[in-house]
């Protein structure tokens, strides 16, 4: 195919899987790297981070290894199975579609006839092919429960007409208004339940559902890159910890770089994958069960040398990131389907003594909008300076960043309090104010004098303060809460709130806090109904889950905007900090969602 050509497909449109489909080859990769620049350039702090040329994918067409399709009732006794039409539940029939690769084609061609001809409610087919084995595997994702005698006449008819075809499971929809054919346990139905697949000289075994690049020739490209950025100029490393580990594609792909790799995943069957795989790959990897932010908690100062992060397209917890930075990596693969939680969490890593040379898009999807890419990551060799918002005699206004807390919470952890000191060149600094962590916003920090009379001023009342909170649904336009005899922290407490704006269905608020009591405004907010969104202690769990799957959110949305203070001269003082990145980030994309949902 010439640089200039572009392909033509049948179903486009109305289908909109191929968004990239109409864009001549080096556009569609000069695309991906503006999208990945722009994601980086929204934090001020990563503007001159070099962004690198995206790296093509081996083939545009027939690359996809792993197919989800939805499936309904088609025309002529043939079942529909593809994409739902866009801003519909409408399934699109896509036969021979242009990126499936072209051993699964007869097998879902197959399957059209065998779903057209019976009254099982498969709702959803996941299919993987081995490269490898040239072999498939094939899961029927239906209504209700996970009963194999309900699928065994599908599987058996389709195991002997495609004999490609080695296992067939089933699972169960999510449930919901609309099925999706995610979560749950892949029961098997008939045949062997695993793929083997390779990349390199690398074996992977595959259970149903793994994640697994969808095209192993574009993931190899993917660990060169890796690869290139771990490798020590000599020797091996002491250590490398492949987080977020899946099928332990990293950890094996790499096992030489270091003495001892471990791979750290959660889920159960992945773990087994991953030990599977570095068997028959004969590697040594030691595989841990475990959530990655309880695995890095237990890690000391200093105790890692390489890692590499492939994170869900939610990003990182804040926790795993503080964590991981105490560990001291000296250097840093971060490997990400989204590039606003890249961004995201590269700014958050900043604080905390990591700093990213470059990033490298890389196309592991051909003609679509999916972005990925990989940041080079590594110990910065200046301290990091925190931003100085006013300096009155011997009080100095500095912006937290939500991902520090004020004081060193564990030995080597990086705080406010340790940079402002450095920076400043005073150790005789002391906050003069709580600000938690997962809060943003001005922090004060006085000596002597200056930082007694300040005691006295938030003691007297004397200090005031402006939060932002996005909140669970819409409030009042304005309103006073106040603390009932007996409620925690005591009765007197005071909060009161206006609304600034609406977005994407949510209340922006802007809060003053009369007293200032620990967790008073999350309190007060859950209390009438208007939890915090992001807040994990005092708010909704489902709506945190969605806008952090959706919406990028990873904190507390709750940032102090203004605070008021009497200065040294005893004139008032007015210190403003504008929203930080991140949180524009997530009103940004709220609001993209619920334009998309209008149109």
């Amino acid at each position: 195919m010439s640089a200039d050509s572009i392909l033509r497909c049948p179903h486009r449109p109305p289908c909109g899987g191929c968004a990239l489909l109409e864009l001549a080859p080096e556009r569609q990769l000069s695309w991906k790297r503006e999208r990945t620049a722009e994601a980086l350039a929204r934090f001020p702090s990563l503007r001159d981070v070099a962004v690198r040329e995206c790296i093509p994918a081996p083939s545009p067409t027939g690359y996809r290894t792993r197919v989800k399709f939805a499936v309904a009732r088609g025309s002529g006794g043939r079942a529909a199975l593809g994409l739902f039409r866009p801003g519909t539940h409408e399934v699109l029939d896509l036969p021979g579609c242009l990126v499936v690769h072209e051993g699964l084609r007869p097998v879902l061609d197959e399957l059209r006839g065998l779903l057209g001809r019976t009254a099982t409610a498969v709702r959803h087919v996941d299919l993987r092919w081995s490269t490898l084995e040239s072999r498939a595997h094939v899961t029927l994702v239906v209504d209700g429960p996970s009963d194999p005698r309900r699928v065994e006449g599908v599987a058996g008819a389709l195991v002997a007409a495609r004999p490609e075809v080695r296992g067939v499971g089933m699972r169960a929809t999510a449930e919901g208004p609309v099925p999706r054919a995610v979560g749950g346990a892949t029961v098997p139905v008939l045949g062997e339940p695993h793929l083997v697949e390779a990349i390199g000289d690398a074996r992977y075994r595959l259970s149903p559902g793994a994640f697994f690049q969808a095209d192993p020739a574009a993931a190899s490209r993917l660990h060169d890159v890796v690869r290139g950025w771990l490798a020590p100029a000599k020797g091996r490393a002491r250590s490398l910890c492949d987080l977020y580990a899946g099928a332990g594609a990293f950890a094996i792909a790499l096992a030489d770089l270091a003495g001892e790799v471990t791979a750290v995943e959660s889920v159960g069957t992945a773990v087994e994958d991953a030990a599977a795989g570095a068997r028959l790959s004969r590697r040594e990897v030691r595989v841990v069960r475990a959530p990655v932010e309880r695995f890095l908690a237990g890690l000391g100062p200093g105790s890692l040398d390489r890692a590499v992060l492939d994170p869900p397209r939610r990003g990182v917890p804040a926790g795993a990131l503080r964590s991981l930075a105490t560990a001291g990596p000296a250097r840093l693969a971060y490997v990400s389907c989204d590039p606003d939680t890249l961004a995201r969490d590269l700014d958050a890593l900043l604080p905390l003594g990591l700093v990213p040379a470059a990033v490298v898009p890389v196309d592991m999807f051909a003609l679509t909008d999916e972005v990925e890419a990989v940041a080079l990551v590594e110990r910065a060799r200046r301290p990091w300076r925190p931003a100085v918002l006013g300096r009155y005699g011997a009080v100095v206004a500095a912006a937290k960043p939500a991902i520090l807390p004020m004081h060193p919470q564990a030995e080597g952890e990086a705080s406010l309090l340790l940079a402002v000191r450095q920076a400043e060149g005073d150790e005789e600094l002391q906050p003069a104010h709580r600000l938690d962590v997962g809060t943003s916003g001005p922090a004060l920090f006085a000596r002597g004098d200056a930082l007694r009379a300040l005691g006295r001023a938030f003691e007297s009342g004397s200090v005031d303060k402006e939060y932002l909170a996005l909140v669970k649904g819409v409030p009042h336009k304005s309103g006073r809460v106040r603390s009932e005899a007996g409620a925690p922290g005591g009765s007197g407490e005071e909060t009161r709130y206006r609304l600034e704006r609406i977005v994407g269905g949510y209340g922006l608020v802007r809060v003053f806090p009369v007293t200032g009591r620990r967790h008073q405004i999350r309190r007060h907010l859950r209390r009438i109904g208007h939890p915090i969104l992001g807040d994990e202690r005092y708010g909704d769990p489902r709506a945190n889950r969605f806008l952090a799957e959706t919406c990028a959110l990873s904190r507390t949305f709750l940032h102090l905007a203004v605070i008021a203070f009497p200065g040294p001269d005893g004139l008032p003082l007015r210190v403003e900090a504008p929203l930080p990145a991140e949180l524009e980030l997530v009103l940004a994309r709220l609001t993209a969602m619920r334009r998309t949902n209008a149109s």
